[in-house]
């Protein structure tokens, strides 16, 4: 331990010269015989006392010395440290300052930086810059560095495998540059996200210490080592060839030379650090002296049997080598008080203090630079009054709680907080304290160190300070701001952005690649109009990203937003979202009304053509009715084939058109298209239904179903134009409805979903409402009744009057801008009043209308049936013959068939399709009711009336006409079923999973077939 009180040598030096001058005047030249005696045991007794004093004194000097060195070595490589950690504070600012998670290692910035902080560490050589991938980025000493891999070395491996690793010592080596021995301490650098980012290092030179220590200058004979715990010697003064870098065997560290009787040796380790320093003196250069004045001690004592003038001499020559030792311990001790000069300078240039206490009193001697930090006077001792009431009144109370908890459990100590100098200025330090320990475990006091960190403290606070200015600016622009790092990972996006698109920031994690970010925004629709191909739209956006080219999107909502993606200095991509909807409303605005005033002429001519031929066409459509009832029919079956017939084409080529590879433009066409002829579908089945409503062909039927999965399934349907529109659409049912009715499902689902539909057609934004209630009425039955609001145009209530009459509108207006028949309502009322219900209506034009129903149901029984097996639809099992005589149905099916895996044998009308079957065992036929030479019904007839089990083969109708009569007379034609036109493909192979696994159990008898309606 070092104190500031002088030397224990020199006070030794003093009681030796009053032991000589005792000696001197007590001789007594009369008794010659009795002082030659006295004078022996004197002699012999003062030279074994200074035998003792001197190996206490020199192996406490050496413990002095080695604590010293010790502390000085830590304080050396701490300083190493601190820069380190320095350097990884530095990297992690730069990389925030230029909004990248990952740090750039290779910039002239950071390398001017660490020239800087080589220049202020002469211990250290070179700190070098390691990147993630092994590679040297950059150094202290020269740059750019050339390319080489650091991935095999010892310190790179421990840091890259070890995410919580702290400081490596490495290995004793001689680096490349100048072939000086040097170690190399090591820190882990990490990305924003924690990842492994590289390791900063710094090459100590070895011979730093080897000066250092040969300054200390123990004399001859002395010698200091610094090794590893491992043995390795890492310095030593005076040099030794080949010592430095070996591992001496039978020399443990922390054992080195303890038991050699010829020298002194004391070991200190190194605090912090797997280190330890020993300084040693050989017992020849401290005992010399002492050896020689024994040697003439026991001459003297043969010689004073001859003569007092001998023993006189032996004495004189005595005193003389006494005053040479007392020579040598003088110089001993004036070249320690060098060596703490020394260790205090350079204490004093790292704004590094230290101090020890004795746990037996409660105050404690610092250094010099103590004060200096403290700004107070020096004095003898400190009390810890007076460094309490340095402590800032902000930070003293977790400061002491904590110091007294290490204290309690004699545990090392670290802590960083403020003091507060007299003179009112703040200090922020680094308190160190380790408690030192005496051989029987006890703690004999505790050494700690206390270092300025003020610069550092405000670097940090400077650096806080400049990444907040830039967070505020980012927040403060107008438009959406996002950014990506030079490997297209998500940064950060400001508020602005999160508010544009809310269910994407809700899905943004910092580190997520750009890649991630565009397949979660396909999967949830969140980059508005992005075509049908995501590889195709992904590899688009790829290209653009970072291009600085804007882009146009358009979202469900109405919003117009455009993108702007800029490729960053570093690497990364900053990308702007503006809002331009109001400019593309007024674009919108201004390119309709251009294209309204063109079309407002020629629209005007042909509805006034398609009026009168209207007209004309109704008239005489009213007239046939009227005539013949049986004219009626037939123009409905004739019509129903007619027009389903090519319908049935149009839709299926569709359909086909739509299951292959389409660019964007071609999808809005296939979609428009799909869309236009399921308008005409609903229009054609509008018309036949009104007029099997009119002709009396409808019946209504009664079995048990689930009124809710009703509801829900038809909500379901209409729930994506509803979205499409910005629309709510939500289903409200009281608890108490009960779950299962008896009555018709399908005409109640076809009423509400026409009023659903109609609702979801008049309503542009809001909400609209389907309500479910019933009461109870006599005999178990109860009324159920539906309400369907909405919040759309509303109509006026002289209007409300004509809604339920057929081929009415309320307004012409209405038809032109949402089309419609005209039918759906007044099919509505006439399904309620078969099933003893009515239908009605409350509107305020402008604020919505209500629609509401009721139909008299019974409570039903949950349908518990179990569905048939399915027979697996592949060519292998299945032989199919199909007799179609348009070419276009007939592409159609054939290719419906070849998709599922089927080989189709194809025919053009009823001859050859019975000679088909005569030759061949068909699991199933598909059969047209209309062809040229033989129709359907008469090819299925002779079918039947063929010898053999051939005419027992499935027969399923492919037809338009779908009155009752019409489907009485395929039955009585011996077809088991019938799809209708136009043919939708789930319902074609329903049928024929349906009847193929019946092929073995049809009899002869085809009478008794059941006759099933697929539409």
């Amino acid at each position: 331990m070092m104190t500031p009180r002088a030397p224990l040598v020199k006070a030794s030096s003093h009681l030796f010269r009053r032991q000589k001058r005792a000696v001197l005047a007590f001789l007594p030249m009369v008794a010659a015989a009795l002082l030659m005696v006295f004078a022996i045991i004197a002699a012999q007794t003062t030279i074994w006392h200074l035998h003792a004093r001197a190996d206490r004194e020199t192996q406490a000097g050496l413990n002095r010395i080695a604590l010293i060195l010790a502390d000085q070595t830590s304080r050396s490589f701490q300083a190493a440290d601190l820069v380190l950690k320095d350097a990884s504070d530095r990297i992690d600012a730069l990389a925030a300052a230029e909004g990248t998670a990952r740090p750039q290692l290779g910039g002239e910035v950071l390398h001017d930086y660490l020239v800087d902080k080589v220049k202020g560490l002469p211990q250290v050589a070179n700190l070098i810059l390691i990147g993630a991938d092994g590679i040297y980025a950059n150094s202290g000493r020269e740059w750019p560095v050339a390319r080489t891999s650091f991935a095999h070395r010892e310190q790179f491996r421990y840091h890259r495998d070890r995410s919580d690793g702290g400081l490596f010592v490495s290995e004793p080596v001689k680096n490349t540059y100048d072939g000086a021995w040097t170690i190399y301490l090591a820190r882990r650098l990490a990305a924003a996200d924690g990842q492994f980012a590289g390791v900063v290092q710094a090459a100590v030179r070895l011979n730093y210490f080897e000066k250092f220590y040969a300054s200390v200058a123990l004399g001859e004979g002395g010698s200091i080592s610094l090794r590893r715990d491992d043995g390795t010697v890492l310095a030593h003064h005076p040099w030794i060839e080949g010592l430095v870098g070996s591992r001496p065997a039978g020399h443990a560290a922390a054992s080195e030379t303890l038991d050699d009787p010829a020298r002194y040796v004391a070991v200190r380790r190194v605090p912090d650090f797997p280190l330890v320093v020993s300084t040693a003196l050989t017992k020849e250069a401290v005992l010399g002296s002492w050896r020689q004045d024994a040697t003439t001690l026991a001459v003297g004592t043969l010689g004073a049997l001859f003569a007092v003038v001998l023993l006189l001499c032996v004495l004189y020559r005595e005193m003389r080598n006494l005053r040479r030792s007392e020579v040598l311990l003088e110089g001993q001790n004036m070249r320690l008080e060098s060596s703490e000069r020394l260790l205090l300078d350079a204490q004093r240039i790292g704004r590094l203090g230290h101090w020890f206490a004795d746990p037996a009193r409660r105050d404690a001697i610092w250094s010099p630079q103590m004060f200096e930090i403290a700004g107070i006077e020096t004095m003898e001792s400190v009390p810890f009054e007076k460094f309490a009431s340095l402590l800032h009144p902000e930070d003293a109370g977790a400061f002491l709680a904590a110091h007294r908890e290490a204290r309690l459990n004699s545990e090392p100590f670290t802590h960083e907080h403020r003091w507060l100098r007299p003179d009112g200025t703040v200090r922020w330090v680094r308190f160190d304290s380790d408690p030192q320990f005496g051989p029987d475990g006890n703690v004999t006091g505790t050494l700690g160190t206390v270092q300025d960190i003020t610069d550092r403290k405000e670097a940090e606070r400077a650096a806080e300070e400049s990444r907040a200015r830039l967070f505020d600016a980012i927040e403060s622009v107008s438009q959406g701001f996002i950014m990506y790092d030079n490997e297209d990972r998500f940064v950060l996006a400001n508020g602005r952005f999160q508010e544009m698109f809310p269910q994407l920031a809700a899905l943004l994690v910092p580190g997520m690649r750009y890649e991630e970010i565009l397949r979660i925004g396909w999967q949830f629709g969140l980059f508005g109009e992005m075509g049908a191909d995501f590889e195709q739209w992904r590899a688009r956006m790829l290209a653009w990203h970072g291009t600085g080219e804007p882009i146009e999107n358009r979202y469900p909502d109405g919003r117009w937003i455009q993108f702007v993606d800029h490729r960053t200095s570093d690497g990364g991509v900053a990308g702007i979202r503006t809002d331009i909807t109001e400019f593309k409303q007024v674009q919108a605005a201004l390119e309709q009304k251009l294209k309204d005033l063109e079309k407002s002429r020629a629209e005007l001519e042909a509805q006034k053509q398609e009026l009168v031929v209207t007209s004309q066409d109704l008239v005489k459509a009213r007239d046939s009715a009227e005539q013949l009832s049986k004219a009626k029919s037939e123009f409905l079956a004739i019509m129903s084939h007619e027009i389903r017939s090519p319908l049935s084409g149009m839709v299926g080529m569709i359909e086909l058109l739509r299951d292959t590879q389409l660019n964007e433009e071609q999808e809005r066409y296939a979609k428009l298209a799909k869309e236009s002829s399921d308008s005409l579908l609903s229009v054609i089945n509008d018309i036949l239904d009104f007029s099997k409503l009119e002709a009396g062909r409808i019946s209504t039927e009664r079995v048990d179903f689930d009124v809710l999965d009703l509801v829900n399934g038809v909500a379901m349907l209409q729930m994506p134009k509803a979205r499409d529109k910005g629309v709510d659409l939500e289903v409200i049912a009281p608890t108490e409805l009960p779950s299962w009715l008896s009555g018709d499902p399908t005409r109640l689902r076809q009423i509400l979903l026409n009023l659903v539909n109609n609702a979801v057609k008049f309503t542009e934004r809001g909400r609209i409402i389907v309500t479910v209630s019933h009461r109870e009425l006599a005999a178990g039955e109860l009324e159920l009744r539906v309400e369907v609001a909405d919040t759309g145009i509303g109509i006026e209530a002289q209007q409300q009057s004509q809604l339920f009459t057929p081929f009415v509108q309320a307004d012409t207006s209405i038809s032109r801008k949402y089309g419609g028949s005209g039918l759906g309502l007044a099919i509505c009322k006439k399904l309620c009043a078969m099933m003893r219900g009515a239908i009605g209506v409350q509107s305020t034009l402008g604020q919505g209308s209500t629609f509401w129903f009721t139909v008299i149901c019974s409570l039903g029984n949950p349908n518990v049936s179990d569905a048939p097996p399915l027979v697996p639809l592949t060519g292998e099992t299945l032989d199919i013959l199909v007799a179609e005589d348009s070419p276009i149905i007939a592409t159609l099916i054939s290719t419906l068939l070849r998709k599922r895996g089927f080989c189709p044998d194809m025919v053009k009308n009823g001859l050859e399709a019975v000679d088909a079957v005569s030759r061949k065992n068909y699991d199933i036929v598909l059969m047209d009711v209309n062809m040229p030479e033989m129709d359907g019904m008469s090819a299925a007839r002779a079918i039947r009336s063929l010898p053999g089990t051939e005419s027992c083969v499935p027969i399923v109708g492919l037809t338009a006409n779908v009155l009752a009569e019409q489907r009485d007379s395929y039955l009585a034609a011996g077809m088991n079923d019938y799809v209708s036109k136009p043919i939708r493909p789930d319902a074609l192979f329903s049928a024929i999973e349906r009847w193929a696994v019946r092929a073995d159990q049809l009899g002869a008898d085809h009478g008794r077939s059941d006759l099933r309606l697929v539409q």
